[in-house]
């Protein structure tokens, strides 16, 4: 599994304003920037493939109701969230595919400049996103492979920490 630290750094790209919560318009703002940052047009099937798991979500997670009726996820809540059993399953991991598959041509690969515009747009430092691309890219070709990217996010959640 994933440790508290990972998953607090996963926070920090949904948390858009760094205020320590994430509301649902976090999670909606998150993927509109990588359907601009991509020409998703709303309505797509690539869109709806892309918002349904973030609608899932959002709405699998933890977290507390203000007085206005709307949810507030806190770091604790997000980490408690993916602890819940069924969660890394039915919601993360099938999350984490369908970003990859947002951004996949029809081979079912991600580019490095689709890889570096969705992690620009979602606020990550390009060295780091780089480095992150180069791990993951078996051959050197360039692109990051379908098969391989799930093997990779089912790894993250999965492994043993010492």
């Amino acid at each position: 599994m994933a440790t508290a630290e990972e998953y607090e750094a996963l926070f920090k790209a949904f948390d858009h304003d760094g205020d320590g919560v994430i509301e649902q318009t976090d999670v909606d703002l998150l993927v509109q920037r990588w359907c601009r940052a991509l020409h998703v047009v709303p309505g797509s099937p690539q869109w709806l493939a892309i918002t349904r798991p973030s609608n899932r979500l959002w709405q699998h997670l933890e977290g507390t109701v203000d007085a206005a009726g709307d949810k507030k996820v806190s770091k604790r809540d997000w980490v408690a969230s993916h602890e819940l059993p069924g969660f890394i399953e039915n919601v993360a991991i099938p999350w984490g595919v369908a970003v990859f598959d947002m951004g996949a041509d029809a081979d079912k690969r991600v580019s490095l400049q689709v890889w570096m515009t969705t992690h620009s747009a979602t606020g990550y430092p390009q060295l780091e996103s780089l480095a992150g691309f180069q791990r993951l890219d078996e051959d050197g070709d360039g692109y990051l492979d379908r098969d391989p990217f799930v093997k990779y996010i089912e790894a993250f959640y999965h492994r043993e920490h010492a």
